[in-house]
């Protein structure tokens, strides 16, 4: 971290010092006393299933110098560490992450929401970003309210570019991350069935997402896909500079001539109706070009080359489980697309191997899509009923409790239902599968994160590689 004190901490959080003597520097901030270092500052963090609170006693054992807490019966007897009482301490935690942000000024930054394609086309303009100079972004699933704050703690003055994925599960939570990174370009995906848990339709989702646009810079703009229907309904009320991007002729940015069949996807690129150039990109599915469409509009905006983009392109490492595909036995491919799920995620997915692969038979394994509220059942029958029309799946593989509404709806194709990811049905399916096995077939593995798909796939991947 560069330049942030102590006393950074206290005026932000409105905080009550205990044993504050000194106004020193802060070298890092931690919420995980497995990876906490001496001298570190430890914010005890309530979450669901966790109190930091508990760990604070292992956090001075190894020798954090300051606590950030808020509950009453803490013991402070300790007068070598500086104890910051705060009223929240998530609360705090973003705090400090915005008064650090602010330190950075020259830091050109990107913000990404969306129901998909968040992390790869964070991916990609950070892969654009790094041809020319030093870029931060996320790890792993570090987009929300405790993520995105780590995230800023990692800016150091030798940064010239972040790109910071946003992602949400309640009203509240664009709004407040937004005003930690205070972007200077907003990136919209799309607006799709995503959390309806809580959300419980596409229209609360959007009025969620568009709040990205709240804290954007003076000069900020805006990149947003205009195929989508909900998206392109707001353009007329954004006051900022936007680029749309997709695949109308009406986008700013848009492909065409687009070819699928290949594990390296190509496009024409088409800016403001002018053909640019003939661009591949390393990631599978129609849905990956729109997302490289994107990240391909924030580079136009700034004014990199098209040699810096079809570089980057070119060089892409897909983030994992995210159409990560291997060669296995009998030439077949396996594809980890398990790190989320939702209907149109899902859905796209499925559609892309016909596209990609047109002459292998597709097996699916798949799992339950979480977080979809009272209309849960549904997406699982009209998945099921989408699969049955499609010829070239052979056989399906389904893990979890909603799924089987999924089962229900497929009469045509070899089905099995698993309502338990244990190593018995593990064996099961592994078994069926041998069955089909044959010369190019594809199997995908997709759900949502919670059903723990990876961990099938990734076992599958060392009996058969």
């Amino acid at each position: 971290m560069d330049n942030l004190f102590l006393n950074d901490l206290i005026n932000r959080t409105n905080g009550k010092a205990l044993n504050f003597t000194e106004n020193k520097k802060i070298n890092n901030i931690s919420i995980d006393t497995r990876t906490i270092k001496e001298n570190d500052v430890f914010v005890a963090i309530e979450g669901k299933s966790l109190d930091g609170h508990n760990f604070i006693p292992e956090a001075i054992n190894k020798k954090a110098s300051v606590i950030i807490y808020s509950k009453q019966d803490i013991d402070t007897s300790n007068k070598s560490i500086v104890f910051i009482k705060v009223k929240d301490t998530s609360l705090a935690l973003e705090q400090i992450a915005k008064h650090y942000k602010e330190k950075f000024k020259n830091v050109f930054t990107v913000a990404i929401t969306g129901s998909n394609g968040k992390t790869t086309t964070k991916e990609f303009i950070a892969s654009i970003f790094k041809q020319k100079d030093v870029t931060l972004n996320n790890e792993g699933n570090f987009n929300n309210r405790i993520g995105v704050p780590l995230t800023v703690f990692k800016l150091t003055e030798q940064h010239k570019y972040a790109v910071i994925e946003t992602g949400t599960s309640e009203f509240g939570e664009i709004e407040a991350l937004s005003n930690i990174v205070c972007p200077d370009c907003a990136v919209l995906t799309n607006i799709g069935d995503s959390h309806l848990e809580f959300f419980k339709n596409r229209e609360n989702v959007l009025k969620e997402k568009i709040h990205i646009i709240d804290n954007l810079s003076k000069n900020g703009f805006v990149v947003l896909n205009t195929d989508d229907i909900y998206l392109h309904k707001i353009l007329p009320s954004i006051k900022q500079d936007v680029i749309t991007y997709g695949f109308t002729k009406e986008a700013n940015v848009r492909a065409d001539n687009i070819k699928l069949s290949d594990d390296n996807p190509s496009f024409d690129l088409f800016i403001n109706g002018k053909f640019i150039t003939t661009l591949s990109v390393t990631m599978k599915g129609k849905f990956n070009v729109l997302n490289s469409l994107a990240a391909i509009a924030v580079a136009y905006k700034l004014n990199f080359s098209i040699e810096d983009i079809k570089r980057a392109l070119l060089n892409f490492n897909p983030p994992k489980m995210r159409m990560q595909t291997i060669e296995i036995k009998n030439k077949m491919k396996a594809i980890n697309d398990a790190y989320n799920a939702n209907p149109c995620s899902m859905e796209n997915s499925i559609l892309s191997l016909k596209d990609s692969y047109p002459k292998s038979a597709a097996i699916l394994v798949l799992g339950d899509m979480l977080e979809l509220g009272e209309n849960s059942d549904n997406f699982h029958k009209q998945l099921g009923k989408t699969i049955n029309e499609l010829d070239y799946v052979k056989s399906v593989y389904l893990f979890g409790n909603k799924v089987k509404f999924t089962k229900d709806e497929i009469k045509n194709k070899k089905v099995f239902l698993f309502e338990e990811n244990n190593s018995l049905n593990e064996t099961k399916m592994f078994k069926e599968i041998e069955k089909d096995f044959e010369n190019n077939a594809i199997i995908l593995f997709k759900a949502s994160r919670g059903i723990k798909l990876d961990k099938i796939y990734n076992n599958f991947i060392l009996k058969y590689k």
